[in-house]
């Protein structure tokens, strides 16, 4: 039987007795209708959860019973950051959740040259990054950072390990050869639909950036976004 997961400001050095965010409230008693002596885990979002019982409900929180506090064992060796063009809303938000789900740490919109829409609704985001976050049981939750122009997430990138930038016309990135010197903390770089500018390809050349492909195949924008975190998280598992 599934354990529902849910991710909020929980400190877990303090006795928990109840909950009171008005989300997850609603989560666990109108939405999944779950009941006093149901098992529930409770994540703080930076890598440590409790196993909880329901013990009652009142008007307005939860109580629960904490059982156990333990460390989440479920996080990939590595932290990609996901640099991505930002791309029309439901796309966007595609990205967002399918690469929670696969791993990624970070999430930068990026406004490149050949981006059309340069709007995001950052709240919408922050709840479907957290609910994928449950959903796959992650013991961090996953930052989306805010829109950055081109020039702006390349100093942003600065402090990452290395950096992967993906181009059509690239070698092949072949997961079996990303050395150890690449570091945990690794930037994966998806552009636009129309690609990336030509003076973005000789930036990042400049900064040193291994720029790849993921093969000769065209994918779409989300796809490759999709593909490449997986990629990258799973690496030295």
């Amino acid at each position: 039987m599934k354990v529902h997961r849910f991710i909020g400001n929980f400190d877990f050095d303090k006795k928990i007795s109840g909950i009171t965010n008005k989300e997850i409230y609603n989560q666990i008693k109108n939405v999944l209708r779950l009941r006093a002596g149901e098992e529930i885990i409770l994540g703080d979002g930076k890598g440590r959860e409790a196993r909880a019982e329901i013990m009652n409900f009142g008007k307005q929180s939860v109580g629960v019973n904490i059982l156990k506090v333990e460390a989440n064992q479920n996080e990939p060796e590595m932290k990609p950051i996901l640099y991505v063009a930002i791309l029309k809303k439901e796309n966007f938000e595609f990205i967002a959740e399918k690469a929670v789900e696969a791993g990624v740490a970070e999430i930068i919109p990026v406004v490149t040259a050949k981006t059309i829409k340069t709007n995001l609704r950052m709240d919408r985001l922050e709840k479907i990054v957290r609910e994928a976050a449950e959903q796959s049981g992650r013991g961090i939750l996953p930052v989306v950072g805010k829109i950055l122009k081109f020039g702006e997430a390349l100093a942003h990138a600065e402090k990452n390990d290395s950096n992967l930038f993906f181009e059509i016309n690239a070698p092949r990135f072949e997961q079996r050869k990303l050395a150890a010197d690449f570091g945990k903390r690794v930037g994966i770089w998806i552009g636009p639909e129309g690609g990336w500018d030509e003076e973005e390809i000789k930036a990042v050349q400049e900064k040193n950036f291994q720029i790849v492909s993921l093969g000769k195949l065209t994918l779409r924008a989300e796809t490759a976004a999709i593909v490449a975190s997986y990629l990258i998280a799973s690496a030295k598992n």
